[in-house]
């Protein structure tokens, strides 16, 4: 249209859209809406970029976001700039051609660009399923080229899966329409298969299944691809087959080079040497600190441990893997080792401590974590320690356990410890079962013995013989049963869901008020979904714990009061403060008039220095937070509480199994409730879970 025209049109563009600049063109897809309160205006669908083709445009776009008299020199000295930018010709300049212009400053203008002109594109085309700027921005991680990630969409938009959030369905929703001829193709059958063993490692922790299995999967959602996978399965780069079993090549690698990292590390000497009166007095000591002797079979343990290079130590509860810890510890400790001792979440690094008296940490926090699956600490850097101590080693995922060996340097003496029969971890693999079964007994050390305490606990016993799927209860349910020399294992069988819930909800408040309220916790498989999952007790029990409308901030659903017990679910690198991390909320406010404008501050406390440190969180991201009053056996493994109040009912039916049970139990040090519906029990008592389909296991079987 002439610029000139008297027919030219102004109206008013409202809506979800990039940030418009000044002095930019833009092409517009958009419908007419009349607003009672705004008048006529035009919503937008699609909101395109213009690259300036000529200097004058050029300057005009740069001078909306730096100052005229800096844009006109960047122009001058290139007068090409925004579209070099944007072809991805020139990434950076020669600052001493430019006034006024530095790394930083330079920094700032070369993202707007961008920002304007390619990751905005890359938005409006994709954002009819929902991806953001912040997904984007995840995938420009992998390819720092807008450009060619572009390309790379508008060829092969599969690629999206690669993001996290975004499931193969609406991917490929999307990338049919963009291309249609994609229906019966080599990419879409690619993308699909990697989802597949992506969601089934992640989800149900195999690395692999049968051809057989992959088939009826392909068949079932992308069957015009079915004829292309004879021939995708002999020629690919991605796959790992081993007869009629096929996964993930990563997964395949990944497991074997932990395997093969610690065969290699088992068979090179320290420089650590620990004579026989210094490994006596550390055992005394902590004989003399705990309490109690060790029996034969720890000190055979502790001796064993202090003398070689790579040890696992396993066994059932009761049986000291805690206890003999402080020995060990305390042995490397008083003859001045460097010790770095670590467990995937922060409540099993905060056990440690308990049980040693040493500071332990997180795993991602002993690496220096820095982002998504960046270490300060890794392969090519490694944690200059003379002993790395990993806690709890069945919590941890394949791909955090490599991530921790390769950061550990090859004078390091190296300790896991474990019991293999709690629940497997969350994500691919089952690294630690798997290594008890593959390694010598020159590296894994077995404790089968129960201490004198165990054998008097209800609650340890009756914990093994579940462990081996054994009914502990050989009575006829009763209301009350009470098992254990102590009389600390308690059962109260209920066939009426909500009198489970409201047992529980009262009896975790009367101990909290004679015992306070971070002694006592209520476990239970489900976190949503049914009545006796953590999202309802939680919320009755804040309701009771703090009455009224008193202050509180809503996020994700949820609503957290003033004072609410809270807890980190998610990693937070920026701020450091990590998955299972707990606190308290000490202030409620609102900066502004905005919507989202509501804040909040949890107090936590330090694990490494004891010290407490508040962080802020928006009303977004909040959304990090879940209240901690009841928790997952998942979030709860690893760490531990004087009262475990536990619920189980057929509402779990996909969660009950001999290792979930064992896992809940062993978290109460002096007292385990549990309420359930006995037809629930016995589903637990007689399923077992803790196998997985993995590449070390397969090893294991073949030997």
């Amino acid at each position: 249209m002439d610029e000139d025209s008297e027919s030219k049109k102004i109206s008013t563009l409202a809506g979800t859209m990039q940030r418009l600049y000044a002095g930019s063109e833009y092409l517009v897809e958009a419908v007419y809406q009349y607003s009672s309160t705004y008048g006529h205006q035009y919503r937008p669908i699609a909101v395109y970029a213009v690259a300036p083709q000529t200097p004058e445009k050029q300057l005009l776009f740069l001078q909306s976001i730096i100052s005229p008299k800096v844009a006109e020199s960047l122009i001058k000295a290139y007068p090409n700039i925004v579209n070099d930018v944007i072809t991805g010709v020139v990434d950076t300049i020669d600052y001493s051609r430019v006034k006024g212009v530095r790394e930083v400053m330079w920094r700032k203008i070369k993202d707007k660009i961008i920002n304007n002109y390619l990751i905005s594109d890359i938005i409006t085309l994709l954002s009819p399923i929902g991806v953001t700027y912040t997904m984007i921005k995840k995938l420009l991680d992998e390819m720092p080229n807008p450009t060619l990630l572009k390309q790379e969409i508008e060829n092969n938009p599969y690629v999206l899966t690669r993001i996290n959030g975004l499931g193969f369905k609406r991917v490929d929703d999307m990338a049919l329409k963009l291309k249609p001829d994609l229906v019966e193709s080599v990419e879409r059958l690619t993308a699909y298969i990697k989802y597949f063993y992506t969601e089934m490692g992640e989800g149900q922790g195999h690395t692999w299944c049968s051809r057989k299995i992959l088939l009826s999967a392909v068949q079932d959602n992308v069957p015009q691809c079915a004829p292309l996978l004879d021939d995708l399965l002999e020629h690919n780069n991605f796959l790992h087959i081993d007869g009629d079993r096929i996964g993930l090549q990563y997964y395949y690698k990944t497991e074997m080079e932990i395997y093969d990292l610690l065969k290699r590390k088992s068979k090179i000497q320290t420089n650590i040497h620990l004579s026989r009166e210094q490994i006596s007095r550390a055992v005394n000591e902590a004989e003399r600190e705990q309490g109690f002797e060790y029996a034969k079979e720890q000190l055979k343990v502790i001796n064993d441990c202090l003398n070689r290079t790579i040890s696992l130590i396993t066994g059932k509860a009761g049986c000291g893997k805690t206890s003999i810890m402080r020995a060990i510890i305390k042995a490397y400790e008083q003859n001045e080792y460097e010790i770095a001792a670590s467990a995937l979440s922060a409540m099993a690094a905060q056990r440690i401590t308990e049980a040693t008296d040493f500071p332990a940490a997180t795993i991602h926090r002993t690496l220096g974590c820095m982002g998504f699956n960046k270490f300060a600490f890794n392969k090519d850097n490694h944690l200059l320690v003379d002993v790395a101590f990993m806690d709890e080693g069945s919590m941890v995922n394949a791909h955090i356990f490599l991530k921790w060996l390769e950061a550990i340097d090859d004078s390091t003496r190296i300790i896991i410890s474990g019991d293999h029969k709690q629940l497997p971890p969350i994500g691919f693999g089952n690294v630690f079962s798997d290594l008890i079964e593959m390694l010598d007994d020159d590296v894994v050390s077995t404790l089968t013995k129960p201490m004198r305490q165990a054998a008097e606990s209800g609650i340890l016993v009756d914990a093994n013989l579940i462990r081996e799927n054994i009914n502990p209860i050989k009575e006829s349910p009763a209301p009350r049963i009470i098992h254990g020399k102590n009389q600390d294992m308690y059962y109260m069988f209920r066939g009426n869901r909500q009198t489970l819930f409201d047992i529980a909800v009262k009896t975790f408040l009367s101990t909290a008020e004679s015992e306070g309220l971070d002694s006592v916790a209520i476990v239970v498989p489900r976190k949503q979904g049914c009545l006796n999952s953590t999202a309802e007790l939680n919320n009755a029990i804040q309701d009771k714990l703090i009455p009224g409308n008193v202050q509180h901030i809503e996020s994700g659903g949820r609503v957290f009061k003033l004072g609410a017990k809270v807890i980190q679910t998610v990693n937070d690198y920026q701020n450091n403060v990590f998955n299972g991390d707990v606190g308290y909320i000490t202030e409620i406010g609102k900066r502004n008039k905005g919507k989202n404008s509501w804040y909040c501050v949890v107090r936590f406390k330090d694990m490494l220095t004891g010290e407490s440190k508040d962080i802020s969180y928006t009303q977004r991201e909040a959304m990090a937070l879940d209240l901690a009053y009841a928790l997952t056996v998942h979030k709860i493994q690893g760490g531990s509480r004087k009262t475990i109040i536990g619920i189980i009912d057929n509402t779990h039916y996909q969660l009950l199994d001999n290792c979930m049970l064992y896992t809940l139990l062993t978290r109460a040090k002096e007292r385990c409730l549990l309420l359930g519906e006995y037809q629930a029990f016995q589903q637990c008592i007689r399923t077992s879970h803790n196998s997985r389909n993995t590449w070390m296991n397969l090893e294991t079987m073949k030997n």
